[in-house]
C-alpha cells in the first residue's frame, strides 16, 4: 500500500469559513455597536466565542493534511500527531444524525496508539473510507476493543472486524 495525502475539500472548508465568519460578525457587531443589556451581551458573547472557536477549528483543518500509510496515519499540521497501526489501542466510529429519522448525518473516526494523542477525522475528509478500513484492519490485528456502536457503524460502511462480529 502506498501512502496517500488526504485533505478536507476546499468547498467544505469555504462553507465552514463562511458560516464561522457570519456567526462572529452577527454576534460580535451588536456587542461593539449597540448598548445591550448584560443578559443579551452574555448570550451574544457566548455565540461569538463558539463561532470564533469554529473559525479556529476550520483554519486548523485547512492547514492539516493527513498522510495514510501502510504503517501509520499522520496528521501533518499545526496540531499534528501520528498513529502507528501496529500499536493501535483506541478506535471509535461515531455517527451524528442531522435528521430525526437518522437518514442524514456524518461520521467521525477517532484513533489512537499507545503513548500518542488521538487523531479525529470526519466523513467530509477525502479518503475517509480508506482510513476507516485501515483502522479496522489495525484494530483486528491489535485486538483493540470496539464498542457496540462502533461495530454497528463499521457494519453500516460494509466493514467487519474479525473477532468483533455481533453475537448470533
Amino acid at each position: 500500500m502506498n501512502s496517500a495525502d488526504l485533505r478536507y475539500p476546499q468547498q467544505t472548508l469555504m462553507a465552514d469559513y463562511l458560516r464561522a465568519t457570519a456567526g462572529v460578525v452577527l454576534c460580535g457587531a451588536p456587542l461593539l455597536l449597540l448598548d445591550v443589556n448584560r443578559w443579551l451581551a452574555a448570550f451574544l458573547l457566548a455565540g461569538f466565542a463558539l463561532f470564533a472557536l469554529f473559525l479556529v477549528r476550520t483554519a486548523l483543518r485547512h492547514r492539516t493534511r493527513f498522510v495514510l500509510g501502510p504503517d501509520t496515519l499522520c496528521a501533518d499540521g499545526p496540531a499534528g500527531t501520528l498513529v502507528e497501526w501496529n500499536r493501535l489501542d483506541r478506535l471509535k466510529l461515531s455517527y451524528f444524525s442531522t435528521k430525526r429519522d437518522r437518514s442524514d448525518g456524518w461520521m467521525q473516526l477517532s484513533v489512537g496508539s499507545t503513548g500518542g494523542r488521538l487523531i479525529k477525522v470526519d466523513s467530509a475528509l477525502e479518503g475517509f473510507h480508506d482510513i476507516v478500513e485501515r483502522a479496522a484492519q489495525a484494530a483486528e490485528a491489535t485486538g483493540a476493543p470496539l464498542s457496540d456502536a462502533t461495530r454497528a457503524n463499521l457494519r453500516s460502511m460494509g466493514i467487519v472486524v474479525v473477532g468483533q462480529e455481533e453475537p448470533v
